[in-house]
């Protein structure tokens, strides 16, 4: 039979693990950005800007990033893809961060 190997490689056991973290903190700031968002909580223009940013671009940002794992892995290499991911979701962290702090 000419099915995939088993176990699949390295790699794809970290995606996986990346993967449990990357949707639920995805998941979780979804909920928690829109329920932010539809608050009459007062906020400033820039923590809502901050807020719709990191909710609309930079969450599926993450979420595309994760995805893409075998096109990019193709592309940069393993090495550059877990660079890649590392920095996108850090920067999703900080925004995070720093909309969680302006808003609440």
């Amino acid at each position: 039979m000419g099915g995939p190997a088993w176990p699949p490689s390295r790699f794809w056991q970290y995606w996986a693990l990346a993967g449990m973290l990357v949707l639920t903190a995805a998941f979780w700031w979804g909920v928690e950005g829109y329920a932010l968002t539809q608050s009459n909580f007062p906020r400033g223009q820039i923590a809502d800007g901050l807020l719709r940013f990191t909710v609309l671009i930079l969450t599926p940002a993450l979420v595309i990033a994760w995805l893409a794992a075998g096109w990019l892995r193709r592309r940069v290499g393993e090495t550059g893809y877990w660079q890649l991911l590392g920095i996108v979701a850090m920067i999703w962290a900080g925004g995070v961060l720093v909309t969680r702090m302006l808003v609440t």
